[in-house]
């Protein structure tokens, strides 16, 4: 068999399986369907299940969870997961999970807690027996579940939602890893942060999926509603306050070099000697929680130099890093934010404080980009040094720039982004025929 012919065959092959997999999920969801009104009929509640695996990220579904609680037609439960983690040789691989603490973070929540996973027994709760009418997964990444917790098995009997875990900042290859199709696919409902995610959502769901892109819903980010509580706050991770308050710098880097887009190793040396000498600053590094892993991983770093490079903070009267898990009130009690390409850079740009953009290769999204031009970008340590001693006179040539630019580009409703998703499930739910 020639090249050409079985080239032609693989594509065949590959056309039929899309074709059956898409008759498959209108079938399911035409069954879903019926369900849902005869759930109407008997004036039965609407089940949404929030499946959740980390604590760090529940801020972006708890006012979604929040606003379900607080309305009587609905039914809500969280189910706690372990995830699986990479292996040395395995990568992701095998069939281990370890828990990230969400058993105990859910514990006493208000509403029904159920533990999806027997460490004892290694079985999965079956998600079925919960009949839910909506899920939400808290990250895309279906590698990381087991095979009857994939989006392709869960759409097969509920309605799949999404809200991304992270604020979407970059765009290329990153975003196709943010965004896997194998998951958008199987999506009911995906809701949008802002005009330029919905644009994106809507182009990578006419591509994949066999629902509609009238369901891709512009909604704000639920990790952004009552965020006003925190102008003014104090945080536990700022050592000097009150009356010896000083100028206050946090650092966000990157954790990964993967994309050439993080800058610890450019200025994790030289912020400290600037910082040392600089008895009216007070510095807080926030590292990723993998980042040190990563290093180490990648031989960026050896175990000797990662605990040498914390014992340096250790060391030091103004240099500190942040121990909270929280990490909002050190955001807006603070004075500037020193980051590379993050997802935080938004939720820190609505404190409307300076931002110094320190770069490489940039992967920004358009949102993103329309946002930077409210950054300090920095290249090198002299960028950086001239941008912060302006910063510290009170020098912040952009502050007019950044104050338009989070009324133009921010979507912020009313009543928040938790309510409006809640309100959309219940208007879906509702609906007749």
């Amino acid at each position: 068999m020639d090249i050409g012919k079985k080239l032609f065959n693989k594509f065949l092959k590959s056309y039929i399986d899309e074709q059956y997999e898409e008759k498959i999920l209108l079938q399911a969801q035409e069954n879903i369907e019926v369900k849902r009104q005869i759930k109407l009929l008997r004036q039965e509640k609407i089940r949404v299940v929030f499946v959740c695996h980390r604590a760090q990220v529940w801020d972006a579904l708890k006012s979604v969870c929040e606003a379900c609680i607080a309305d009587e037609q609905f039914d809500v439960t969280i189910v706690t997961i372990p995830n699986k983690k990479q292996l040395p040789k395995l990568g992701l691989n095998h069939e281990e999970y370890a828990s990230e603490g969400a058993e105990e973070f859910f514990s006493g929540y208000p509403c029904q807690v159920v533990q999806g996973y027997d460490y004892e027994k290694r079985e999965w709760l079956d998600l079925r027996n919960l009949q839910p009418d909506y899920l939400f997964f808290q990250t895309p990444y279906d590698v990381c579940r087991p095979p009857q917790y994939k989006s392709d098995v869960v759409s097969l009997y509920t309605k799949l939602c999404y809200v991304h875990y992270g604020m979407p900042f970059m765009d290329g290859y990153i975003a196709e890893e943010s965004f896997p199709r194998n998951f958008l696919k199987h999506t009911y409902f995906h809701f949008a942060e802002f005009q330029e995610m919905q644009k994106f959502y809507v182009d990578r769901v006419a591509e994949n999926s066999v629902h509609k892109h009238e369901r891709v819903v512009l909604t704000g980010y639920p990790k952004l509603d009552g965020v006003e509580k925190y102008i003014g706050c104090e945080s536990k991770s700022w050592h000097f306050q009150g009356a010896d308050r000083r100028f206050r710098i946090m650092w966000t880097p990157r954790w990964s070099t993967g994309e050439n887009n993080c800058t610890f190793f450019e200025f994790k040396d030289k912020l400290l000697d600037y910082i040392e000498n600089k008895k009216e600053i007070e510095f807080l590094f926030r590292p990723h929680p993998q980042a040190f892993a990563e290093f180490v991983e990648k031989k960026e770093m050896t175990e000797a130099e990662v605990e040498s490079y914390k014992q340096r903070y250790e060391s030091m009267e103004n240099a500190f890093m942040d121990p909270q898990r929280e990490y909002l009130p050190s955001f807006y009690s603070s004075d500037v934010l020193i980051t590379d390409e993050s997802s935080i850079i938004p939720e820190y740009f609505l404190t409307g404080k300076p931002v110094i953009f320190t770069y490489k290769e940039t992967h920004l999204n358009e949102f993103a980009r329309r946002i930077a031009k409210g950054f300090y970008w920095v290249k090198d340590w002299q960028e950086m040094e001239e941008v912060l001693v302006k910063l510290e006179k009170g020098q912040d040539d952009l502050k007019e720039k950044r104050e338009q630019l989070i009324q133009e580009a921010f979507y912020m409703p009313k009543e928040g982004s938790g309510f409006e998703i809640k309100e959309c499930l219940k208007k879906d739910f509702n609906k007749e025929g």
